[in-house]
């Protein structure tokens, strides 16, 4: 089943002990390399002191787990949706209804099988307002969000996204196996939950668990809030500059316009001369050729 399940061990919601800098954890994205060279360095950010950061009823959590449809079960459609609040608290949890043949429940990963399927009530139009409703100016914790908002076909803001996949300090440093490119990749979340929070999840021969896969992200966002609300404030800030030089150029664009258009009117009308003097000049050399013809025939 797409299990919804309670840790035993207790969970700390102190502060304090959560906002530890990522520099100081064990990053392997920090430690030198196999062949000698070091990781790439990244420009750290000023915490964002405690009492600025956003309230924490703000805050939610979402896990999807997929089925698979269409030949071979490659395309992925949403069938279950776990939603929880800062405590890890459950706020939503549903089903959806499969509108198309299911042609792999990919039982050893969602845990979802026909018979549970069979019993769903929310269709997905049902089930994406609802979510929608949950999203409103909430944010969003999670890992890979942009697939299972994706297959859910809901969007949210950047800035109200918290994606433990694309968080660069989460991230590793390593070589393509295509290009041979190297460049951040995302980690699995299971890797993630063991090297920074010492937590075991999707444990092997196990179904996963949606609000683990949900809380396990939410976790790892509060050991690092401070620093990573801090980026946020610094991509927000940068994408503002970038909007007001946008903006700058397109007021100047707006007043300089009539200029522009004075010249190009002038300069039509000097090339509209040129032609027509240009003509006048065939024309009377075409009537020496002749003149000069009508003489010598004389």
């Amino acid at each position: 089943m797409c299990r919804v399940t309670r840790e035993s061990e207790s969970d700390s919601n102190s502060d304090t002990d959560l906002m530890v800098d990522w520099k100081k954890s064990k990053n392997p994205s920090s430690h030198k390399k196999k062949n000698g060279r070091k990781s790439r360095t990244r420009k750290s950010q000023s915490p964002v002191p405690s009492a600025n950061l956003p309230p924490k009823h703000r805050y939610i959590a979402m896990d999807c787990e997929m089925v698979g449809i269409g030949p071979h079960g490659e395309t992925s459609s949403p069938a279950c949706v776990t939603i929880i609040d800062w405590d890890g608290r459950v706020i939503f949890h549903a089903y959806i209804r499969q509108t198309e043949p299911v042609t792999d429940y990919r039982t050893h990963v969602s845990g979802i099988t026909e018979s549970i399927l069979q019993k769903a009530k929310l269709s997905l139009e049902e089930c994406r307002a609802i979510v929608s409703q949950h999203l409103y100016n909430r944010i969003l914790v999670g890992h890979a969000l942009k697939n299972d908002l994706t297959a859910l076909r809901i969007s949210h803001p950047w800035w109200l996204t918290r994606d433990t996949a694309e968080y660069e300090p989460f991230m590793q440093w390593r070589r393509s196996s295509f290009d041979g490119r190297e460049g951040l990749w995302p980690r699995k979340l299971r890797d993630l939950a063991l090297h920074e929070l010492g937590q075991r999840i999707q444990k092997s021969g196990e179904p996963h668990s949606s609000w683990e896969d949900a809380f396990a992200a939410l976790k790892l966002y509060r050991k690092v809030r401070n620093q990573w609300e801090a980026k946020v404030v610094e991509d927000t800030k940068k994408q503002m500059d970038y909007e007001y030089k946008r903006l700058r150029h397109e007021q100047e664009m707006f007043f300089i316009q009539p200029h522009i258009v004075q010249q190009q009117y002038q300069r039509q009308a000097h090339e509209q001369q040129m032609f027509f003097m240009q003509q006048q000049q065939e024309q009377m050399l075409l009537h020496q050729m002749q003149y000069r013809r009508t003489q010598s025939v004389q």
